[in-house]
């Protein structure tokens, strides 16, 4: 299986739900690996030698490829390969979504970071994706209750799928990704929840995409 994650715009939160699934997945016992295909910034890459780096397990499995095509050749030797794709992915991108069970658009809860990703969801179903395999998560999300029903209301106006659950903006889970963890892997029970709600929420859709397939 395949999940793409794919966004217009840096900073969005890609690379960290990239590995907040990987990290629970791999918990399950599934085989897993992180594709990181960002050549300029390589943040899974980095993530990954600051976890070997502690000694973190379980260990999870990061390579950087310079195409698409390579890494989802790769993803018939694990239960799960996650695509970790560029800003600005165009191409890629819809090369990426096409080959995936399941697309994720991160997004925060401005026009700004919303409409680029509207746009690009559209692109990506002209691009013959199916729609039900797309779905947007607030990511580093900081607002009111109020904020947060304008944005899911804008995006469903647009006809997006959007998680119920927000991986939320958190100083401690920035600074489990220094250290090389995932946001459910920081010392705060509260946080983990959160983290783990987010998880569960995108594997529920992963398995209703399989279903549907």
């Amino acid at each position: 299986m395949i999940i793409s994650l794919i966004s217009q715009k840096g900073g969005v939160g890609k690379s960290a739900l990239a590995r907040l699934i990987a990290v629970e997945v791999a918990r399950a016992g599934w085989a897993v690996k992180i594709a990181d295909l960002d050549p300029a910034q390589g943040t899974s890459t980095k993530w990954k030698a600051r976890r070997d780096q502690s000694g973190i397990s379980p260990e999870i499995a990061v390579e950087k490829y310079r195409t698409v095509e390579r890494a989802i050749g790769d993803a018939q030797h694990f239960d799960l390969m996650i695509l970790d794709g560029p800003a600005h992915a165009e191409q890629g991108g819809r090369v990426m979504a096409r080959n995936s069970d399941l697309v994720l658009m991160p997004t925060g809860y401005s026009l700004d970071d919303m409409e680029p990703q509207i746009e690009a969801a559209f692109e990506l179903e002209e691009a013959g994706v199916p729609p039900g395999r797309i779905h947007f998560c607030f990511c580093r999300a900081k607002g009111s209750e109020a904020e947060d029903r304008a944005a899911r209301s804008y995006l469903t106006k647009a006809r997006m799928n959007v998680l119920d659950p927000v991986f939320p903006e958190l100083a401690s889970i920035r600074q489990g990704h220094a250290e090389g963890r995932a946001a459910s892997e920081v010392p705060f029970p509260k946080v983990q929840e959160k983290a783990m709600e987010v998880a569960q929420a995108i594997m529920n859709r992963l398995q209703a995409s399989q279903e549907a397939a």
